[in-house]
This record gives C-alpha cells, structure tokens and sequence, in this order.
C-alpha cells in the first residue's frame, strides 16, 4: 500500500512540476488528477476495508481463545454429559467461527489483489503521463525560440530560422555562392522580421560580390549600412560597398566609401585593406 501511495505522489508530482504549460498539457493534468484523485478514493475504501477485516478476526480470534477455555473449565466442573452438551454446541460455535475467519481470509486475498491491480493501474498511469509530456517536451522544443550568438550580438530564433541560416552559411563558405544567395532571399522572405536580418543582407551582398554580381551587392550593402550602421560588421559591409564600387567601374564612389571607412573606423582591419585598395585608385 506505501509503495502505491510513492507512486500515486510521483505521478502528482510529474503533472504539477512541468514547467512548459500549453492547452494540451492543461488537458492532460486536468485528466491524470481526476485519475489520481479516483484512484486515492478507491485506495481509502479498500484501506478502511482491510482495516475492518483485521479488527473483525481479532475478534474472532479472542472468541475462539474464550471458547476454547469455557470449555476446560466445563470440563473440570461438570458431569460427562453436560460436557458432551456444551462441547457439542461449542464445536458448532468453532465450525461456525471457522467459517467466518474463512471467508474473511478470502477476502483480505481478494483486497491485496485488488491492491496489487492498482499499483500496476497507477504504474500504468506514470508511463503514459511520462510519455505524453515527453512527446509535448518535444514538441514545444521545436518551436521555441532559442539564443544565439550573432558577430557577438545575442538574438533570440526559431529553431527553424537558425538550422536555415546555418545551412546558407555553410552553403557560402563551401563555395556555392548562388545556392547561398538564394537560401538567404528565401529567409528574407519567410521572416520578414528575424533577428538575423542584419546578417542575411551583409551574407547576401557577399553572396552577390562572390559571385560579381557587382550592382546586387552594391544594394545589398547600402542597405545594410542604411539600417545597421552600428552593427559590429558595419566596417566590414562598407568594405565591401567600396570594392563592389570600384570592381564595378564607380571610381569616385568607391574612393568616397572607402575614406569614409577609414574615417569611421581608423582601427579596424577592414580600415587597413580600404587603405591599401585607395592607394590604387588613384
């Protein structure tokens, strides 16, 4: 019976303990109390039941004792037939006594199987909240939004938008520069408002100067240093603007984006390349 009762405060402590509530996990506490709270009734009725039946065979027991002495004493003060007499009806008291204690056997075996069906009821139970939590744990986990680290910028993504965004990346860095270009469209597209916008128009004007697709990564990277000018790949991006510029043939704006750079951001090693490459412009 302890044992039952571990299970049935393990079971309650598995449903009020989780920390990711959702209309299905609602319904499902909602549906493993009433079980609970079902099975605790049951398990006082049949404790209170085992209890009464004990009480009863003590009884029983302490009539036996008293029987059994009432007819020494018969024994040594009486004659031989009204021994006969009492020892008649006593043997029917016994037999009758006998039968009781019997049938009260019979059924604390039937409670303690009844004890034994709900434990493995309620071992049941656990299995199947346990599993159902962890199929929403699953679940939930999956559309969650997580952190991550951005150029040393925490946002926080879907799942979804940061195994995209990872697949794009790796698709620039092993060369594929137009399957790249695409991924980053297609994330711009489906997430209008992501986190990681910054990165897919500098990663998409890298993409398209990759590839010399010069005037698509001009656009990219104005636009990028139009709406994040203060991100920690701006030096970076307006790098790459004055190279699109001058690879493209826009002389004066490429010398006029690059000695801003250098103005902007005199310590930068994107500085430092901007130098080299106005030296050759002129």
């Amino acid at each position: 019976m302890k044992r039952l009762m571990r299970k049935i405060v393990v079971l309650n402590w598995s449903i009020s303990n989780d920390t990711k509530p959702s209309r299905f996990r609602l319904k499902l506490g909602a549906s493993a109390r009433k079980a609970i709270l079902d099975l605790r009734i049951r398990f006082e009725e049949l404790r209170n039941q085992t209890q009464e039946l004990g009480k009863q065979i003590q009884g029983l027991s302490a009539e036996l004792r008293d029987t059994q002495q009432a007819l020494q004493k018969k024994a040594d003060g009486q004659g031989q037939l009204g021994v006969q007499s009492d020892m008649e009806r006593l043997r029917q008291e016994l037999a009758r006594a006998r039968g009781q204690i019997e049938e009260l056997v019979n059924e604390l075996s039937l409670t303690q199987k009844r004890h034994r069906d709900l434990d493995q009821i309620v071992d049941k139970r656990i299995a199947e909240v346990k599993s159902k939590v962890g199929e929403v744990d699953h679940r939930l986990t999956a559309f969650e939004p997580i952190r991550v680290n951005v150029d040393g910028v925490e946002i926080r993504v879907d799942p979804a938008e940061k195994r995209q965004f990872d697949a794009a990346i790796e698709s620039f860095r092993s060369g594929a520069f137009n399957q790249a270009a695409s991924q980053l469209r297609g994330m711009m597209e489906r997430y209008p408002d992501s986190a990681y916008m910054p990165s897919l128009v500098f990663w998409l004007g890298s993409a398209n100067y990759a590839q010399r697709e010069f005037k698509p990564a001009i656009t990219s990277f104005t636009a990028f240093l139009k709406s994040y000018a203060e991100h920690p790949r701006a030096a970076d991006a307006q790098l790459n603007l004055g190279l699109a510029q001058a690879d493209a043939g826009e002389r004066p704006a490429a010398r006029k984006t690059l000695q801003s750079l250098v103005e902007r951001h005199p310590e930068s090693n994107a500085a430092v390349v901007a130098k080299e490459r106005l030296s050759k412009l002129k």
